[in-house]
């Protein structure tokens, strides 16, 4: 089977669960995708298609805007992150589902199987880290749970939530000003100090430009509502 006819047979099956989910399909180039955007939030999944014969998708990221136009002003990632079409910087990511996930992809009959593990995960384990992780003072608490073992927020290897490398310590200093964290200033001290090494000096000068953002940014969540 030719790549384009795997593509064909994998995206059709899915297309019908998550068209009517309000999904769009970004079928072509080297980052094939399912995306849905409205207004302040985009969800990703994504597929990879290896010459083997396998196939792969990701867990699903969700990217809070209220969130990435903070990290966008910085000017540290490309603009076309900026056109908020395709590209999408997540906020968070699905790291406790240990995707990528695959499958092989050698006939239809396997492709036909694979379509129902990623439906599987899209309905279940998916759905309710999205319905979770939708609202961002549930963000707030997954941090404070990883902070309490002593977990970065971002460790992909033992539960970690926020998506990106360095970038995540921004993503959490801001979160914890949108959800009026009474524990911000620990947190913006514990992430001096990881600004202050040495190896970090590249990241120095966008870290020093969000600290003065950091200050207007205006609460917006109540932490005493917490979505199950």
């Amino acid at each position: 089977m030719t790549s384009v006819e795997k593509r064909n047979i994998l995206f059709e099956g899915l297309t019908a669960v998550l068209k009517q989910k309000g999904y769009k399909l970004f079928k072509t180039g080297g980052d094939p995708c399912f995306i849905y955007f409205e207004d302040k939030i985009a969800i990703k999944i994504g597929f990879s298609f290896f010459k083997i014969g396998n196939i792969t998708f990701s867990s699903f990221g969700i990217t809070h805007y209220e969130v990435e136009d903070y990290i966008l002003d910085l000017n540290y990632f490309q603009d076309i992150f900026k056109e908020k079409k395709r590209h999408h910087l997540p906020t968070v990511y699905d790291w406790t589902s240990k995707g990528p996930f695959g499958f092989n992809a050698n006939t239809p009959e396997e492709i036909e199987k694979g379509i129902e593990q990623i439906k599987s995960y899209i309905n279940g384990d998916g759905q309710a880290f999205l319905d979770k992780y939708m609202y961002i003072p549930n963000i707030l608490k997954r941090m404070d749970e990883l902070e309490a073992k002593n977990i970065d927020w971002q460790d992909r290897n033992n539960g970690g939530i926020l998506a990106g490398t360095l970038d995540a310590e921004f993503r959490g200093l801001i979160i914890s000003k949108l959800c009026n964290d009474p524990n911000y200033d620990f947190k913006l001290a514990m992430i001096n100090e990881v600004f202050e090494k040495s190896n970090y000096a590249d990241w120095k000068p966008y870290y020093e430009k969000l600290k003065l953002v950091l200050p207007t940014i205006e609460p917006k969540y109540n932490l005493g509502v917490i979505n199950s």
